[in-house]
This record gives C-alpha cells, structure tokens and sequence, in this order.
C-alpha cells in the first residue's frame, strides 16, 4: 500500500468521510453494471434484516442539510416506497450539544439513523448513541463491505486501504498489543486509552461495582482518559476516579481524589487526602502481588491517592485487583464525613 499517494491519509478529516460516502452511493447508482455492488452496500450497511434483498430505486443525497451530514433518500422498487437514511459521521470526535437528538427531532421519520465513527468507539460512546436509538457503523463494518468492490474505482481501493490501516488494524491490535506484548507504548494513542478503560470497566460491571462514566481529554497535546467513580456534593464538590495517564516515560493507572476548595477548605481536603491514602495502602497490603508507586504531592485541586505503574506490575493482577479496590475506596469515599 502506497500512503503517499493516497489521498485519503491526505485528507482525515470528517468532511472527507462525508464526501467519500456520498461519491460513493451515486458511484454505484450511476451504471447498470455496478447494481450488484449497490445492493451488497445496502445489505450489508443500509438495510435492515428484514428488507436485505430488496432490490433499491435510484437514490438521491444531500449533505450538511440542517447541520446533517448526509441525509440518504431511495426507494424500494417492489412497492415504490420512499426511506430516509441520517448519517452522523465522526472520525475521531464524539457526540456533543445534544446532536444527535436533535437531528432526530428535525427528521422524525427515518428508516434509519446510523453513527458512523472510523476511530475507537468506547462503551460510554456506544450508550449514550444507543441511548438516542442511532446504530453504529464502524470502520470494521464499512472495510468488510468495501473489501467487496475494491477493484470498482481506484478511489474505493483508496478509502478502504485508508481505514484498514489507520484504523480497523489499529484497533484491533490493542488487545495484543497492551494484554500479550505489554507493548504500553500504544497507550498515546487516546482511543487505546479507552481500550483499556473499557476492559477495566468491564472487569468492574462484571464484579457488581458501580462507575459513573469514562471520560478522556488532553493536557499539553497528550492524551488521558479516566474513570470516574465516585461524587459528593453537599456545599463541597469532590470526585474520586481512576486515570490512565503518562509519568517519566512511564504508563500508569492512578486513582485521584478532585476538588476545587476555597482557600479555607484546603486543610480540610487534605485531611480527606490522608484518609483516602491510608486506607487505600492498608487494603493494597493484603493484595502481595500488586505494587504501587510513590504518589506525588504538587497538586492541590488533583491529588494522588493511589498509583500503579504498568510496567512495575503484572498487568493481569493488577486488573483483577482494581475492582476490588474500587469498591473499597467507593464506600471509604462515601463514608468521609
């Protein structure tokens, strides 16, 4: 595969996707000769279960109709009826100022309303789209489907070379990569961050031990995500969550306590601090194969509670033991007067 002379490692961007999906289904509606592909798209992708077969009418697109990436329009031959299709494509963002309900809003009556992300699509993602009734489209799903026609246009052969590399191999060599070869270094990558907070939440949900979500960001360019565990507001606003993030070259998974104290509040939350730490160290004393880092000082609103770098560590004790700890450190957190 020839990267330099492809244009879509030129062009990653959202737009692009759009433009691609559109050119794309008016490609395979523009010749009789290409109808067969047009149906392997839609059933593979479009339709749904009950309708795969159906032979599809000519369609017509539109995009960015109402802030709307594409709107799809076609019709089923056999009966002339006419279906919308909503796609919101991401590359690597998220959804955000309730989007997707609100497009919904604007088009009440679609066939379908499909979620189109080509980056990692982590467990909190995946929720809060099912939540709002869209279906994921993945770059593992439009890959397969255009594996089917790559000989078509030199421009499928392109697109479907740029999201196997970039993102369907990508992703599914976090497994391996973080679990097997203890390779931490694909952790700077935020969407291999996610990958591993979303096997340390499932290893939590499975265990019965609650978390509130799982959020990511970055700081001076690079990434962190974390996990947040536990709140309390009552005239002071304080959370305790777990991070994976970066120190002197070295991975780790942290547990914080955050507050923003008043000036007057700050011996008070490093009284908490202290019974945090010290109840945390007393119950990671009776786990022998653990061995936590030495936390640092310097913060006052984020303060290190708990520590474990991943290379200082088995990995699979160390994610067995973090529900155990979760669920202690919640109700010692809970329990702070």
């Amino acid at each position: 595969m020839k990267t330099k002379t492809n244009i879509f490692f030129h062009a990653p961007k959202e737009l692009t996707t759009d433009a691609f999906l559109v050119w794309l289904i008016y490609f395979l509606d523009s010749d009789k000769e290409y109808m067969v592909y047009k149906q392997t798209f839609f059933d593979s992708l479009i339709l749904k279960k009950e309708d795969c077969g159906r032979a599809i009418g000519p369609v017509e697109l539109k995009r960015q109709e109402n802030n709307v990436d594409v709107l799809l329009t076609f019709r089923f031959e056999d009966n002339d009826e006419q279906q919308s299709v909503l796609f919101e494509d991401k590359t690597w963002s998220m959804p955000h100022s309730g989007q997707l309900a609100r497009y919904k809003e604007t088009y009440p009556n679609c066939y379908r309303y499909f979620y189109y992300k080509l980056a990692y699509v982590n467990s909190q993602e995946e929720q809060e789209v099912s939540r709002e009734r869209y279906e994921i489209i993945n770059a593992n799903m439009m890959s397969s489907t255009l594996e089917k026609m790559v000989d078509l246009h030199p421009l499928i052969k392109m697109y479907y070379e740029y999201i196997t590399a970039t993102f369907v191999q990508e992703i599914n060599s976090y497994h391996e990569r973080i679990f097997v070869k203890h390779d931490y270094d694909v952790l700077w990558s935020a969407d291999a961050q996610k990958y591993l907070c979303d096997a340390i939440v499932e290893n939590m949900t499975e265990q019965g031990v609650p978390y509130l979500e799982i959020r990511n960001d970055t700081s001076f360019g690079r990434p962190w995500t974390q996990i947040d565990i536990a709140r309390k507001e009552n005239g002071y606003w304080e959370g305790l969550f777990w991070r994976v993030d970066i120190r002197s070259g070295k991975f780790y998974v942290r547990l914080n306590q955050y507050a923003e104290p008043r000036e007057e509040e700050v011996a008070y939350k490093m009284r908490r601090l202290e019974i945090l730490r010290r109840e945390a160290n007393k119950f990671v004393a009776t786990m022998p194969a653990l061995h936590p880092g030495k936390v640092e000082n310097r913060a006052t609103k984020e303060s290190e509670v708990l520590i474990f770098f991943l290379e200082d560590n088995d990995l699979d004790s160390l994610m067995e033991s973090l529900p155990k700890i979760t669920r202690q450190m919640i109700d010692v957190f809970n329990g702070l007067e």
